[in-house]
């Protein structure tokens, strides 16, 4: 491990996404101009009526090693655009068999527009996707010097990962591309189908209708939906919270689990035994859920593997799951999308309860606070 941290190309990468994420709100004129294009182009898209015959809203969802082959499927059926927005990708077996695929559909004249967002290279010590664009031959050289691809390396703290194929669907996911994502990390993809999806997410509006069976929320440059969704959900429990998460460190959304525990409402929380990062944060966090909720109401359950979806499920009514963390950052500064749906007999909903059940049934319940040395209480500060 150690020497993938001290190479040339490893330390690129981790400087260049360090220095991405101290300046992340500067050099933003390029995602506006990108995010202006596509506003143009759905507009055109939607005056001649050819997204009518899209209109029908549908959502179907994907677990683990089912969520990249059905993104492959998607890509290799798309017919004029794929425009993907990304947070992390990685020059390894799964990363090339992407820029594969994507340089296919190049070749049939699909236009493909990707946004890497930059803060991410901090977590590609091990494959910067940048390094790739000296590649002289191979998968890589083709997809950095195809005429048809675009990819721009944005500096927005967007750590959303967004796919759309051809105006009429919508992939939204926690789910970066690197090989862990696919092979051994526990995580979801959502497959939305509808024009109004698209167009809600290029254009940044918020949803139209609260009551909707299915809602996209954002973090945007332009408003801040998720904390606002989270908070809302949380208080309106009536009989029991379900959050199934990697990172769980915001203040005030423990502060509120447990007094929604104190109220009677019953709080289960399933974290990772152990994480890639946020370890000693997480621990933090079960300490005080642990000690100041109610041992009656609150329930603490490790998963063997490491987490990586992000899910609230309230009432066994209604799920929020997406690409946005319960840390602060990803609350109140980060770019994120998240789906919000109703259950109404649902079939996603309705995979998303059975998943969450099979997860329960191997997770190792936590009756007492773990211990923590000063030393780890002093990374738990530090969100580490």
């Amino acid at each position: 491990m150690i020497k993938h941290w001290f190479n040339r190309r490893s330390l690129r990468a981790l400087l260049r996404g360090a220095w991405k994420y101290v300046f992340v709100k500067r050099r933003r004129l390029t995602i506006r101009r990108w995010r202006l294009f596509y506003r143009l182009r759905l507009l055109m898209v939607m005056a001649t009526g050819f997204a009518q015959k899209f209109s029908r809203t549908s959502v179907r969802l994907w677990v683990d090693r089912e969520a990249f082959p059905r993104i492959r499927k998607l890509i290799a059926r798309a017919r004029h655009t794929i425009i993907i927005q990304m947070f992390i990708w990685m020059d390894d077996e799964l990363g090339r068999s992407m820029a594969k695929i994507l340089t296919e559909a190049a070749d049939r004249g699909v236009r493909v527009y990707i946004t890497k967002e930059g803060v991410g290279d901090v977590f590609e010590v091990r494959g910067d996707f940048f390094a790739t664009r000296d590649a002289a031959e191979g998968v890589w050289h083709r997809f950095w010097n195809h005429e048809n691809i675009h990819i721009s390396h944005a500096t927005q703290g967007d750590h959303a990962k967004v796919y759309i194929i051809d105006d009429h669907i919508l992939l939204l996911t926690g789910m970066n591309i690197a090989n862990e994502y696919h092979e051994s990390w526990h995580d979801y993809l959502v497959e939305l189908h509808g024009s109004r999806f698209v167009q809600q997410y290029l254009t940044r509006r918020s949803g139209d209708v609260a009551s909707e069976q299915v809602r996209l929320v954002m973090n945007t440059e332009v408003r801040m939906e998720i904390r606002p969704v989270v908070s809302e959900l949380l208080q309106t429990a009536k009989r029991s919270i379900v959050i199934e998460q990697s990172y769980l460190s915001d203040p005030k959304v423990i502060q509120s689990l447990i007094q929604r525990s104190l109220d009677g409402v019953m709080v289960s929380i399933i974290l990772p035994t152990q994480t890639d990062i946020h370890q000693n944060s997480n621990m933090k966090s079960i300490t005080r859920l642990i000690t100041e909720g109610s041992p009656k109401h609150m329930q603490i359950l490790l998963y063997p593997r490491m987490i990586h979806g992000k899910i609230i499920l309230i009432d066994h009514r209604r799920a929020f799951l997406g690409s946005a963390n319960l840390i602060s950052s990803s609350l109140d500064t980060m770019g994120e999308v998240n789906v919000l749906l109703e259950k109404r007999e649902s079939a996603a909903f309705m995979k998303l309860e059975d998943a969450i059940k099979d997860d329960i049934e191997i997770c190792r319940p936590l009756h007492s606070p773990p211990a923590l040395a000063w030393f780890s209480s002093w990374l738990a500060w530090l969100k580490l």
